[in-house]
């Protein structure tokens, strides 16, 4: 079976410390990514086609005609003026910007016109093979640092209430492994906290992996950890901002993550019930 992700979660993964001997049909791999690859291109390409379609019917029914008024309102003064002149008015310099100013228009609906046709004109090259990783699970997982889709579904409501408690817009990007699980927008200020929520069921250290750090180190300030300590009992929210620079983290080779203990964050979070 192929499945699609985004190249990012390569961040994440640490070369294995031993080598395993199997046999891997290259040739196979690469047929079948490919043909799974076109048929996902060809279905951008008609979404793509189909919104560029809309574009083109905008500019056709406002850009188009907008331009062939101006012409024509330019064609009907040329005309008066050419009257004027032919009775012996000095209108010369008159009926030159008036040209120049119809040649210009007559350019711009000429390019318009090409803009368009490209627009809507699409062609999909063929996708390259790059390469190939095989990805194994990790051998062992510590208790306290496994994911508990429970658990995670409750840090991350309480996290999305606090935030619209506090009159921000939190959306859930959780699926698109960008690094961090909401993006939360404060309307007045247009200021987006980049929000990784970690949620554990007792008072126990949570682990960042090597995307999540890397995002927090570039946002920085933007940038958040909310740990929901106790979710399913008591549940304390311990909010830190810059995590990369405030916190003291181990970094583990395993699966590379950064592992902060819960000590860290009790002495560094600020906590919000």
């Amino acid at each position: 079976k192929v499945v699609s992700f985004p190249a990012s979660v390569i961040w994440d993964l640490a070369e294995a410390k031993h080598q395993t001997q199997e046999v891997v049909d290259v040739e196979q791999i690469k047929a079948t990514s490919k043909n799974k690859a076109i048929k996902e291109l060809e279905l951008y390409k008609n979404e793509l086609l189909i919104e560029r379609q809309r574009q083109a019917d905008i500019k056709q029914k406002y850009g188009f005609k907008s331009l062939d008024y101006l012409i024509w309102k330019l064609d009907g003064d040329l005309i008066n003026l050419f009257g004027r002149r032919d009775a012996g008015e000095n209108v010369d310099l008159v009926i030159r910007n008036k040209e120049e100013r119809k040649a210009n228009y007559e350019k711009a609906l000429k390019d318009l016109k090409i803009q368009v046709e490209k627009e809507k004109s699409l062609t999909m090259s063929m996708p390259q093979f790059k390469g190939i990783i095989r990805v194994l699970p990790e051998t062992v997982v510590e208790a306290e640092m496994r994911n508990d889709p429970e658990v995670e579904r409750i840090g991350m409501r309480i996290t999305m209430e606090y935030e619209k408690q506090h009159n921000r817009n939190p959306e859930d990007v959780a699926d698109q492994n960008l690094g961090f699980d909401i993006r939360s927008t404060d309307p007045k200020t247009k200021e987006i906290r980049y929000i990784e929520v970690k949620a554990r069921s007792t008072a126990a250290a949570v682990s960042l992996t090597q995307n999540e750090w890397f995002k927090a180190k570039r946002f920085k300030d933007d940038y958040y950890l909310y740990a929901v300590m106790n979710a399913t009992t008591n549940p304390k929210l311990y909010i830190i901002q810059n995590p990369a620079e405030h916190l003291t983290a181990e970094e583990k080779i395993e699966v590379v993550r950064y592992f902060v203990p819960f000590k860290e964050i009790r002495e560094k979070g600020v906590i919000e019930n």
